[in-house]
């Protein structure tokens, strides 16, 4: 699959503890299994999505999975069989909506069964219980849903949620953080779309996003349609010291167009397959602003990078390019992850974000 993925989603095994139980998640053969009446069948692991339905056969492996856990937990006390099946929010009971609280992440994963699930530890940790259905909690989201699914679909060659030649990972209400003196914003904050990039400079595919995509992106920056957000997420552990010099000149000239600019002298030097060192970007960024000396703390630079890489994470970001397209009028977005083109980022945002 064409973008970077972090290492660590190519481990097999995610360890949870609960209770003092280790238990290992251990990826099963991926099936496609029947979408019963949804969500009110009886032990049904139910995905309740916004407006873009998921993959549900990508869901099935974690349904056997959850079975298993479960008897486990429970040592071997409750036996459940789960069946996938999915649901919009706006077919949600509102009961169901009301028990779900106030999402901010879709698909929101849940079960429902008539057994009684609160003898297995790990589903007391993992999910809110509301009657026969039992919710996933939010900020389970990074661990049981993104470590998972990106695994799986690393492997499967399938985005998560159904959007065309792009790899969906989920819906958000949760805006981008936009602290100006932080984080380059290359057009007006007022502008209809943010895109959000979470980036690498050693990242190929953000080159490749940078030189076949936002040229037509920045054509939109400049009638208020499109502003670009520029957010660090270092996947390459080599690619630090690069992250860190031009955060600092960031921090200190507060020139978002001149990051851009460092940015695209760099991604055309990957595309080249060079991957410049440390020194190197500091030539760059000399030659764009002028100078390098700074003054900008280590602590602070390393605190902006920490930020905007626990965001990225936040949205279902595992992997370079990262991104977020972000309706500024209807408060809500589309992530997706790897390389697209601006013709399908526009079609999302006209579909999807309109």
């Amino acid at each position: 699959m064409k973008r970077t993925t972090l290492a660590m989603i190519a481990i097999a095994v995610i360890v949870i503890a609960a209770g003092g139980a280790v238990v290992f998640l251990v990826l099963p053969k991926l099936r496609t299994p029947p979408s019963p009446q949804c969500p009110g069948k009886d032990n049904a692991l139910f995905i309740v999505y916004y407006s873009v339905s998921p993959n549900e056969d990508l869901f099935s492996g974690m349904a056997s999975w959850l079975s298993n856990v479960i008897a486990s937990n429970s040592s071997k006390a409750i036996n459940v069989t789960l069946s996938v099946c999915s649901v919009s929010y706006a077919n949600l009971g509102k009961d169901l909506k009301a028990a779900m609280g106030n999402r901010t992440f879709f698909p929101v994963i849940g079960i429902h069964t008539t057994s009684d699930l609160t003898k297995a530890k790990i589903i007391q940790i993992l999910f809110d219980k509301h009657g026969d259905y039992y919710v996933l909690k939010e900020d389970w989201v990074p661990i049981l849903y993104v470590y998972y699914m990106a695994y799986v679909e690393y492997y499967v060659q399938k985005p998560v949620l159904k959007l065309p030649n792009v790899s969906g990972v989920a819906e958000t209400f949760r805006a981008p953080k936009l602290l100006l003196n932080e984080t380059p914003v290359i057009g007006s904050p007022s502008a209809k779309y943010y895109l959000v990039i979470y980036e690498d400079v050693y990242c190929p595919y953000c080159a490749k996003f940078y030189a076949d995509s936002l040229p037509t992106i920045e054509e939109l920056v400049k009638n208020n349609t499109f502003a670009i957000v520029l957010k660090n997420f270092i996947v390459h552990g080599e690619a630090i010291p690069m992250h860190r010099n031009i955060t600092a000149m960031y921090l200190a000239t507060q020139n978002s167009v001149a990051v851009l600019e460092v940015m695209k002298t760099i991604y055309g030097l990957v595309e080249e397959n060079i991957y410049p060192s440390a020194d190197q970007v500091a030539d760059i960024v000399r030659s764009v602003t002028g100078y390098t000396n700074f003054n900008t703390t280590v602590d602070a630079v390393d605190k902006v990078i920490a930020k905007d890489t626990e965001e990225g994470w936040s949205y279902g970001v595992y992997g370079t390019p990262g991104l977020l397209i972000w309706s500024r009028e209807r408060g809500r977005g589309v992530v997706i992850v790897g390389h697209a083109t601006a013709e399908n980022l526009l079609k999302i945002a006209r579909t999807y974000l309109s």
